[in-house]
């Protein structure tokens, strides 16, 4: 059973309810969505998928789930979903449902996991994903390009070589294979509908790593 939440309240979202929200529809799952802003209008753009916006922090989603839940005359959007639970112990019962599963800018915990690679997390989440689901995942740089910081947080250097011979491999273990990657200038976020991303073109000095693949037959 799942929880679901509209703005300050929460319900819950069982089996049977997640079927029909999907059915028919492109779904997607966007992991540590934040405020819920890229799940709310990627979901508004696109009325033909079913996005499911999910993060740990309740408090975190009751903006975007109360605006999602309102008439469409007065922005609602009745084509998303936002869910509560942490996205390193993810409940049973979602496994094989997304066409394309998300990871935007994460932070802690989720960033660490990504990153290392954890590959038992990554496995998890890859699982999310029907065979060939869609695997996008962005990255900012800022703490990764700062060699004090990067050093105190214990991360790794993020450069082509640590892609090719640590992340990418890790991610094929964990049943990702990637497409490609690119490093990105604020410029390559002007249409990414997260509210992080337009941070990050406010301060354009900070660059992001993007990278796609997919999930593995």
């Amino acid at each position: 059973m799942l929880e679901r939440i509209v703005g300050k309240a929460s319900q819950p979202f069982d089996a049977a309810a997640l079927s029909a929200f999907l059915a028919g529809k492109q779904a997607h799952i966007d992991l540590g969505t934040g405020d819920g802003m890229f799940a709310y209008r990627t979901a508004k753009a696109n009325p033909g998928i079913a996005m499911i916006g999910v993060d740990a922090d309740r408090s975190s989603l009751a903006d975007a789930s109360f605006k999602a839940s309102k008439k469409p005359a007065r922005g609602g959007c009745d084509n998303v979903r936002f869910v509560c639970f942490n996205v390193l112990d993810i409940p049973t019962g979602l496994e094989g449902k997304f066409d394309h599963i998300h990871a935007n800018f994460p932070w802690g915990s989720l960033m660490y996991a990504l990153v290392r690679p954890d590959v038992a997390a990554v496995r998890r989440m890859a699982a999310l994903g029907k065979s060939g689901a869609d695997f996008s995942f962005y990255l900012n740089l800022y703490v990764f390009e700062n060699d004090s910081q990067r050093s105190a947080m214990k991360l790794p250097t993020l450069d082509d070589a640590y892609l090719e011979n640590t992340l990418i491999p890790g991610f094929a273990k964990a049943g990702l294979t990637t497409t490609g990657y690119r490093f990105l200038t604020a410029d390559g976020l002007k249409d990414h509908p997260s509210t992080w991303a337009g941070r990050l073109i406010r301060r354009s000095g900070r660059n992001t790593l993007y990278l796609h693949a997919k999930v593995a037959s």
